[in-house]
């Protein structure tokens, strides 16, 4: 009797942690789809800048990309720097990552997902030769975007002293929590209406 108690306890269990994947892989898919819309989109489109999903053949560039953009920022933090490290944070949630192109070519990455709550930015990285210009603000908006469309609030983590956090300050982010070594930052829910306006206002 306990072992038929235990097997349906199980394949509930099973059943359940079955539908959670599921519903994190349509989620997945239906935020890809969305990103890829709204890449069309981006407000300055003489950029060339697009999104498409990382692939598998992209692991060497967003590696090489993670190491430029990141060591010297987890290294003043005390976090690893090494090969290692690095690869299991690009391969963290791999499947949200878009890799940001400019007139085709790569030239950085954004990674990001949402549950029933919110959006999550997990990674932002451009490219050192191609920084300055706008293109990680672009890619971002099309977050913001998303987001507002569904009126979910948008969150994200940054390493103290990493020079982006001014950008998410500029976009309206706010401190709502701190570590040792990163700030927690997050966008209230915006209505569809003013990332419209604020869309607009990018191409004047």
């Amino acid at each position: 009797m306990r072992r038929l108690q235990h097997s349906r306890v199980v394949k509930k269990r099973s059943r359940r942690d079955n539908r959670r994947q599921f519903l994190l892989a349509l989620r997945t898919i239906i935020a890809r789809r969305y990103l890829a819309d709204m890449s069309a989109q981006l407000p300055d489109q003489r950029s060339g800048l697009t999104l498409r999903p990382a692939q598998p053949d992209d692991e060497a560039f967003l590696l090489e990309l993670r190491k430029t953009t990141m060591t010297e920022h987890l290294a003043r933090a005390g976090e690893s720097t090494d090969d290692d490290a690095h690869r299991a944070r690009l391969l963290h949630r791999y499947d949200a990552a878009q890799v940001v192109c400019i007139d085709g070519a790569p030239a950085g990455l954004l990674k990001a997902h949402r549950n029933d709550v919110e959006w999550f930015v997990v990674q932002l990285q451009i490219a050192p030769a191609l920084q300055g210009r706008g293109i990680g603000e672009q890619a971002l908006r099309t977050i913001l975007r998303a987001a507002a469309a569904e009126a979910l609030p948008v969150s994200l983590q940054v390493l103290k002293g990493n020079p982006a956090k001014r950008l998410y300050d500029r976009l309206g982010f706010e401190i709502v929590g701190e570590d040792q070594t990163q700030f927690h930052m997050r966008l209230a829910a915006r209505a569809p209406a003013e990332s419209e306006a604020e869309r607009m206002s990018d191409k004047d």
